[in-house]
């Protein structure tokens, strides 16, 4: 290790090297290095003491390459940055690059549901005034709007608009106007016949006009009576036919299904559900 007196004759500027280890330095790099390592003589009384400050002024600076390559290591790896962080000179560092995003957040998959469609312009119908209809066709022609898709009729509808209504015959078809699902307005009742009081009067001329005059091509016909009254040239046994233009299907008597279950009065109404209505 050596006496510790040794360090008294060292340098303030190369204490930190020699602390670290240094042991072996050229003479020629420091000059005065050899009136250095002789035992400080006693300084002359009167003579004015040079300050030490004034003197590692006037001593003589290391070349900077000498210094950058007996640096200790640990003090190179402070001082001196790396390669890769090091930026040539005149040159600005460029900016660090943004690093990826790892977002695992699926994206965002298309809708499945259909896109509505645009509604057809509707036609434009001139309806007849209401009033120009007598009872009691007046009164249902007064809630007829442009969603009309269908007519229904039945031999009995005239009783039941008289007053004298039949509460299961409204029952059932309220459940049937559910069952189908359309919009409000889409179905209007249209009767085919009129009651004097004691029996039903034929009125398929009334019927007929009304549907010419509302523009409607498909008709719901309850029971046999109501088919032989506006399509007597129809088939007892057909399913549907179609008149002027217009489609009739034919149904079961509504005092035949308001005596049903309520899943066999829609099962034997199917065929309404299949129309192609809107």
């Amino acid at each position: 290790m050596g006496s510790p007196s040794a360090e008294l004759n060292v340098l303030e500027s190369t204490r930190p090297w020699y602390q670290n280890g240094l042991q072996y330095v050229f003479k020629d790099a420091l000059p005065g290095i050899e009136e250095l390592e002789k035992p400080r003589r006693q300084k002359r009384t009167g003579a004015p003491a040079q300050p030490r400050q004034q003197y590692a002024q006037q001593a003589p600076r290391r070349p900077q390459q000498f210094v950058e390559q007996q640096a200790p290591p640990a003090q190179q790896r402070v001082q001196q940055p790396s390669a890769q962080n090091r930026a040539p000179q005149g040159q600005l560092a460029q900016p660090q690059q943004q690093r990826p995003s790892f977002d695992r957040t699926p994206p965002a998959k298309p809708s499945r549901v259909p896109q509505q469609r645009k509604a057809p312009p509707q036609p434009q119908v001139n309806f007849p005034d209401p009033h120009s209809w007598p009872a009691p066709w007046s009164n249902l022609a007064s809630r007829i709007t442009l969603r009309l898709q269908i007519f229904w009729t039945y031999s009995q509808m005239g009783q039941d608009l008289s007053g004298q209504a039949d509460a299961e015959r409204r029952k059932l078809f309220q459940s049937l106007i559910g069952y189908m699902g359309l919009p409000k307005g889409a179905i209007s009742f249209w009767p085919c016949t009129a009651w004097n009081g004691s029996d039903f009067e034929n009125k398929s001329e009334i019927f007929w006009k009304g549907v010419q005059s509302y523009g409607v091509k498909f008709v719901a016909c309850f029971g046999d009576q109501t088919r032989s009254i506006i399509a007597p040239d129809a088939p007892p046994s057909s399913a549907s036919v179609h008149i002027n233009g217009v489609q009739v299907l034919m149904l079961q008597d509504p005092d035949f299904l308001k005596s049903l279950p309520a899943d066999e009065q829609q099962l034997l109404c199917i065929s309404l559900l299949r129309l192609p209505l809107f």
